[in-house]
C-alpha cells in the first residue's frame, strides 16, 4: 500500500479580494489578512464597510441627512484602511461602503457581484466598537458566497 500522496490541484491564485471590515479586532484581523492574501497573489483588494439600515431608528433610517453622516463615518474609517494596506505595499486599493438590512447579505448579494471579488474575508466575530455587526454575519457569507471565504480569527 502506497501512503504517498500525490494531489495533482493548482493552489487558486485570487485576483480580487474583497474584505469586509467594522471597527473592531476580529475586523483588524480580516483586513490584515486580506492584506497580504492581496499582496501573495498581487490582487486588487476591495474593502468594505456596510451600513446596516435596520441598525437604524425608524426615523434615522428615513432621514437622507442621518444616512450620509453614516456613511461618511464610514467611508473616514476605510480612508484610514486604504492608507495603511497601501503603505504595506499594495498598489490596487478600492473602498466601498454598502447598505442595507443585514451586512452579509450585502457582501454577499450586492458587493461580490460588484467588485467581480473571487475571494471575500471577513471577521469571525465582532463585539468591540461602534460597528458591532458584520461578524455575526460571517457564517452567512460561509454559506452563501458562491466564491472563495476566508473566517479570520
Amino acid at each position: 500500500m502506497d501512503n504517498k500522496l500525490s494531489l495533482d490541484i493548482e493552489p487558486k491564485h485570487f485576483h480580487t479580494v474583497l474584505v469586509g471590515v467594522d471597527e473592531s479586532y476580529q475586523g483588524y484581523v480580516a483586513l490584515a489578512n486580506a492584506i497580504h492574501q492581496a499582496s501573495e497573489d498581487s490582487a486588487k483588494l476591495v474593502i468594505a464597510s456596510i451600513l446596516e439600515l435596520g441598525d437604524l431608528s425608524t426615523f434615522d433610517a428615513m432621514s437622507i441627512p442621518v444616512i450620509r453622516e453614516k456613511e461618511d463615518e464610514l467611508q473616514k474609517h476605510l480612508d484610514r484602511y486604504k492608507e495603511y494596506a497601501l503603505s504595506q505595499g499594495l498598489t490596487d486599493v478600492e473602498t466601498i461602503v454598502g447598505n442595507g438590512s443585514k451586512a452579509g447579505a450585502v457582501l454577499v448579494q450586492d458587493l461580490i457581484p460588484e467588485t467581480n471579488a473571487d475571494l471575500i474575508i471577513i471577521g469571525a466575530h465582532s463585539k468591540d466598537g461602534f460597528l458591532d455587526y458584520l461578524g455575526s454575519q460571517a457564517v452567512y457569507v460561509a454559506r452563501n458566497a458562491k466564491i472563495s471565504s476566508m473566517i479570520a480569527r
